[in-house]
This record gives C-alpha cells, structure tokens and sequence, in this order.
C-alpha cells in the first residue's frame, strides 16, 4: 500500500485544516478536518479532532465503529469545552472525516461536516456533506453544477463542537484494488469528482496529492486545501 497526504494554506493567511495518515498499531487511519472559527480557533479544534482520532484508535478498545464513535465523542466534548472556557476560542468548530482500515483493506469511514471520503475504481462513491447547499440538492432546488458555485456552500449543518449529542454518518468500505481519497472542500468545492478520479488514477500518491492542489489553486480555491490518496 502507498499513501500520501498534503496540506496548503492556499489563499489564507493560516491554515485551518489538520491530517492523519499513519499506521497506529493493527490499524491503517486516515483523516482530515477543516477548523472553523476567529483569531486561528479553527486551527485548534481541527488538531483536536486529530489528536483525539490518534489517541483512540492507539488505545483500541472495541470494534472498528466503536473506536471511531468514541474518538468523534470525545474530540466533540474536548471542543465544546474550550469553546465554552476559553473566551478567544469562543464557538471554534471543525469537520471530521476519518477512515480506520485493518491489514487486509477492509474498515469504516466515519463524517461530519463537508470534508469528504472517496472511494473510486470504475466509478466514484463519496460521503454525503452536512452541508445547507447539500440538503438544497437533496430538494432538488440546485443542480450539481450550481451547487459549485453556490454562495453559501461553505455553510455546514453538522460539525464538531456545535452541539453536545453528535451523531457521525458510518460507512462500511473495503479500498482493495481501489483508490481511498479523504479532502476537505478546498479541493472537492472547486475541481470536479471526475478530474479528481482521473488525476489520483493516472499518478502515484505523492504526484496525484500535489497535482490535485495545484489544479484547484488553478481553478480558484481561496481555502486550505488538504489531500490524503491512499492506493491498496
């Protein structure tokens, strides 16, 4: 297996976004976040989330989900906290996607917010944002192409540190003779899925990582822009 991962601050002055892409243990785990809030909070609730997924998944107390469910709880508790006690971190919040794969390429991806989990081979599957402009697809009021496009996409409905019960959306998925691709929406927002899905099939890692942030810096992201591709 080779895997690669990238973060750039882009167009901003600091980057918000945080990633994990490591073997802790009997576990391969990968994930990014994509920090909201002033005076650099999302910073520091994007590296929560982080260190809390490391930290759980290091401990490895139970089932694939329940490690997953237990490292969202607790970096959502850890957030709200300092949110709550800490003036300058004052409504900080962050997405989460994050993917724990055994040794034989089979795991569970688990989300909230618009950071986005790809699987693709023939075809390409992803996560389903927590997003104003997702549930206006889901109505069928905008297209995918306004979607791109739409004023209020950096909008999102689930995140960590908003509220006190979270509820992640799982997915079972087995990346063998598939590519894994986890990005938050500096990437996916402004480069379509099927530029995404042939860049990441015709590169190794490292190449497809670079070429991906250099295509959506080229098609005008003014976010931080985080890449993770894992090839099994």
């Amino acid at each position: 297996m080779k895997y690669f991962a990238i973060s750039e601050k882009g167009k901003r002055e600091s980057n918000e976004d945080a990633y994990l892409a490591e073997k802790i243990g009997d576990y391969y785990v990968f994930a990014v976040a994509d920090g909201l809030g002033g005076h650099a909070a999302g910073e520091i609730a994007s590296r929560i989330a982080i260190m809390e997924l490391r930290e759980t998944v290091r401990r490895k107390t139970g089932t694939i989900d329940e490690i997953l469910l237990h490292a969202f709880s607790k970096a959502n508790r850890e957030i709200l906290f300092q949110s709550e006690n800490v003036p300058e971190r004052k409504g900080m919040a962050t997405t989460l996607t994050a993917c724990v794969l055994d040794e034989r390429g089979r795991g569970v991806v688990a989300n909230v917010g618009d950071s986005r989990a790809y699987l693709i081979n023939d075809g390409i599957w992803h996560t389903k944002d927590h997003s104003y402009v997702q549930e206006l697809l889901d109505k069928g009021v905008i297209s995918e192409e306004e979607a791109m496009k739409h004023p209020m996409k950096n909008i999102v409905t689930r995140v960590l540190g908003a509220e006190k019960q979270l509820t992640p959306d799982f997915y079972e998925v087995d990346v063998r003779r598939k590519i894994l691709l986890l990005s938050t929406d500096g990437l996916h927002d402004y480069v379509r899925d099927e530029r995404i899905a042939e860049i990441v099939k015709t590169h190794e890692p490292e190449k497809a990582c670079r070429e991906l942030v250099r295509e959506a810096l080229e098609k005008g992201s003014g976010d931080n822009i985080t890449v993770v591709v894992v090839r099994w």
